[in-house]
């Protein structure tokens, strides 16, 4: 089992599916601000919290692929800055470790079979019992310097994410030089920098729309004279809410600035329990936020539907 976790940590990354890099040189040649935001949107690497650790898509459909930091190796190379940042070293430290580990076991187990007549004797060790023994602890050894270079890795290809993210904005004119937000021409800004969603000359925001993927599930039998309640109350509604508000905070926290908050309209489908459309700003950052409510899911009620609005702040 040691031997199998140590040939994991020393990295497959070239037997994993990668994620396919972007083709940027192209891309700035886009003039179109509001295409500009939806390709930083689809391209950039987004990070999902799942029971076996952090998984990563490109971009932030509900339906794109999570793969783990193995596969990012393809899209940050492609970028200079996240090139840069890639931690090769302890990558390499960690695969020369893991064939040390495979050496040492090969050691302990040709101490084993010569000693497989005579056993292992702690007081009178001779050469074969001095052979497994060695090759036992340096085994156990190796793996244990393997797992920690693999961790530290790992943590060095989270970082260079957030540099690819940030190089890929900057070079579509999206993120500034410190990595903020850059409003497009005729958006207004507050004293600190915020973009003013709301004009009291021209009104709110543009707002549009999303609807889910795929059709709605069948109705659960509800029968309105069973004395089930007709409607949800706010605490159902927001315990509802928790898992898809936290993502919507997190996975969409890149493209928002600091002190913007989203109210998004929501309908609940009665009969189910879950979200027919979803109303919100009309840019990246009410798209991204309607696409993590979608996760939300509601005990049915005895009524066709429900509306509520639910904000989401950064």
């Amino acid at each position: 089992m040691l031997l199998g976790c140590s040939v994991a940590l020393g990295g497959c990354t070239t037997l994993t599916t990668q994620l396919d890099p972007p083709d940027i040189a192209a891309m700035e040649q886009v003039t179109d601000r509001a295409e500009r935001e939806q390709l930083y949107t689809d391209n950039s690497i987004y990070r999902h919290q799942e029971p076996q650790g952090i998984r990563y898509t490109k971009g932030n459909h509900p339906s794109s692929p999570r793969r783990s930091w193995q596969s990012l190796d393809a899209i940050l190379r492609s970028d200079a800055a996240a090139s840069e940042a890639l931690p090769t070293g302890k990558l390499l430290a960690a695969r020369i470790l893991t064939a040390l580990t495979l050496g040492a076991a090969m050691v302990m187990i040709t101490g084993a079979a010569a000693s497989a007549r005579e056993g292992l004797d702690f007081k009178n060790l001779g050469g074969t019992g001095a052979l497994l023994l060695g090759g036992g602890v340096a085994s156990v050894g190796f793996a244990i310097g393997a797992g920690v270079s693999y961790n530290q890795a790992r943590k060095g290809y989270d970082r260079a994410v957030d540099i690819y993210n940030e190089s890929f904005g900057m070079r579509l004119g999206i993120l500034d030089g410190n990595g903020e937000y850059r409003p497009p021409p005729g958006v207004m800004v507050d004293d600190e920098g915020f973009v003013i969603l709301t004009d009291v000359e021209t009104g709110p925001p543009k707002r549009v729309i999303f609807l889910p993927e795929g059709p709605l599930p069948p109705p659960l039998a509800v029968d309105p004279e069973s004395g089930a309640p007709t409607t949800l109350d706010a605490e159902t509604i927001s315990a509802g809410l928790t898992g898809a508000r936290e993502a919507a905070e997190r996975e969409c926290r890149p493209l928002a600035t600091a002190g913007r908050s989203v109210a998004a309209e929501v309908t609940i489908d009665g009969p189910t329990g879950t979200i027919r459309q979803i109303v919100s700003d009309n840019d990246p950052v009410g798209a991204c936020v309607a696409s993590q409510l979608f996760q939300a899911r509601f005990p049915p009620i005895a009524a066709a539907e429900q509306v509520f609005t639910a904000t989401v702040g950064f």
